[in-house]
């Protein structure tokens, strides 16, 4: 059987900064070999309805970048402490970076040891040259294709891109199920065809079959607000940190068919 990494995906500071960071410690432990974690924006275009509600209760608990940042310093400090090396990812918006400054974002973003960002509303064109600045400093910058790139637009969004390009599977915005079906299995042919990075692919992937049929045709399977939905539902019945942890990481484990 051919391998598939899981990239998960969490809201800092959503339900709260503890239990978001014992939700992303439990993700990694279960075998995720990359984490986003969600800088939350007041306007989330991209995200449906559960990652869109995370993000709103995070900014009501007080979250700012400063506190992402922190966050993410101390996940990685768990991380260490569990000899666990998952890759983490800030996802966010261009207004965030924008606000704080674009050089100061990226290199703090270095500072604590990120592997790179995913920031969907920044096109190749506009920018603000995030690519340039990512890629000076070591920082992968992870482009996004849609289904309706174009196969040049592809090749110039494989060149910009850092190690690994985002392919979104559907048009919309996450939350929905996709169906894994040959219109999507064409469009991710036409990717491979003119791109020459390995693919996350990303939007309405939630459960273990739909996984297991991506093996040995995308390198990456990139599940979001399956795992916000799940935190969700678990933080509702409790508060203990065992309890979390060891529920996500059986939830990841359960997606990777272990």
């Amino acid at each position: 059987m051919k391998d598939i990494a899981l990239m998960g995906h969490i809201v800092a500071g959503f339900p709260s900064f503890t239990q978001s960071l014992d939700s992303a410690i439990g993700i990694a432990l279960g075998g995720a070999k990359y984490l986003e974690v969600q800088f939350p924006f007041s306007d989330p275009n991209a995200d449906g309805i559960a990652i869109a509600n995370a993000c709103e209760i995070a900014l009501k608990n007080g979250f700012n970048t400063d506190f992402g940042f922190r966050f993410i310093t101390e996940l990685q400090e768990k991380l260490k402490a569990h000899n666990c090396h998952t890759k983490l990812l800030i996802m966010t918006y261009g207004n965030i970076l924008f606000c704080y400054g674009i050089r100061e974002f990226l290199l703090k973003a270095k500072e604590v040891g990120v592997y790179g960002l995913i920031v969907p509303d920044f096109s190749l064109q506009n920018d603000e040259n995030l690519f340039k600045y990512s890629k000076k400093l070591g920082l992968e910058n992870i482009a996004l294709i849609a289904p309706f790139t174009t196969p040049k637009r592809m090749r110039a969004l494989n060149k910009a891109s850092g190690e690994i390009l985002y392919v979104v599977a559907r048009n919309g915005i996450t939350g929905d199920t996709t169906t894994i079906n040959q219109n999507l299995l064409d469009y991710i042919a036409l990717v491979k065809e003119n791109c020459t990075k390995p693919i996350a692919l990303g939007f309405g992937i939630q459960n273990k079959e739909q996984i297991q049929s991506l093996r040995g045709i995308v390198p990456i399977a990139v599940v979001g607000s399956a795992f916000v939905r799940h935190i969700t539902e678990l933080c509702q019945s409790t508060q203990d940190s065992k309890t979390i942890t060891e529920s996500l990481r059986t939830f990841t484990q359960n997606l990777l068919g272990e």
